[in-house]
């Protein structure tokens, strides 16, 4: 049998995280962005700022071409589609940000479907039309989907079929009272989104932490798995721990 070709690392902040303003960029660096600053240091960035307002489609372009050929961005799902109440959303809402981020070309990531805690299992029907949406309007197009579910009745075997029939991942996270066991057996690429030590955006990681997550990071490329790693803890030490996760996998 053929070894599996080694996967991917995409390292990164959720939103574009710098330490300071953009005086404190090196001086020969003061003409660029923040983004054109921040794809200097990392591979990747997750969009959260889609889940509250989409860009324009004008806006991703912009934003795919100020960062290097192999730069990701993942973004997410708009809240007025995962947090509709109990899942009525819009169908058009859901259209226009898959029509807007392709505007982002190769430079687009996984897409990340986070539903609240509040979406338990007894809503997988209407999960499953989120998921048939996005397959169906991207079928010329190949749309990864990354799922992050809030509430632990999710993990179940039908729960797996289902991300699998849909060749979408499960969201390895670390909140407290929904962590993930691990990712469904054919998921074709590994999300992790770090929440903060206490799965409050605060705080920083341990050494020991990133140590054990790095190692999990270097298991998943052996088998042929890109990873995607997002620092949520942006109101503690997102950057540092991003940059220090980037050097251990070095």
């Amino acid at each position: 049998m053929a070894k599996a070709k080694a996967g991917n690392i995409f390292i990164g902040t959720s939103n574009v995280v710098l330490p300071g303003n953009k005086t404190l960029f090196p001086s020969e660096h003061q003409d660029k962005s923040r983004l054109q600053y921040y794809a200097l240091l990392f591979n990747s960035v997750e969009i959260n700022s889609s889940f509250y307002k989409v860009p324009l489609p004008k806006t991703f372009e912009k934003w795919a071409a100020d960062v290097p050929p192999g730069f990701q961005f993942s973004i997410k799902v708009p809240k007025t589609v995962t947090h509709a109440k109990e899942l009525r959303y819009n169908p058009a809402d859901l259209d226009y940000f898959l029509t807007a981020a392709e505007r982002a070309g190769i430079k687009k990531g996984p897409l990340l479907i986070q539903f609240p805690g509040k979406i338990t299992v007894d809503y997988y029907g209407q999960v499953e039309t989120i998921l048939e949406q996005v397959r169906r309007q991207s079928a010329d197009v190949h749309c990864k989907m990354a799922v992050e579910f809030r509430h632990s009745s999710w993990y179940v075997g039908e729960t797996m079929e289902l991300l699998d029939e849909y060749e979408a991942s499960l969201v390895i996270h670390d909140m407290p009272k929904s962590k993930p066991p691990d990712i469904n057996r054919k998921a074709p690429f590994v999300f992790l989104r770090m929440h903060g030590p206490a799965g409050d955006y605060r705080g920083s990681y341990g050494d020991e932490v990133l140590e054990k997550y790095a190692k999990q990071i270097r298991s998943y490329v052996k088998k042929g798995k890109d990873v995607y790693c997002y620092f949520n803890n942006t109101i503690g030490a997102a950057f540092d721990n991003a940059r220090a996760l980037q050097a251990l996998l070095k």
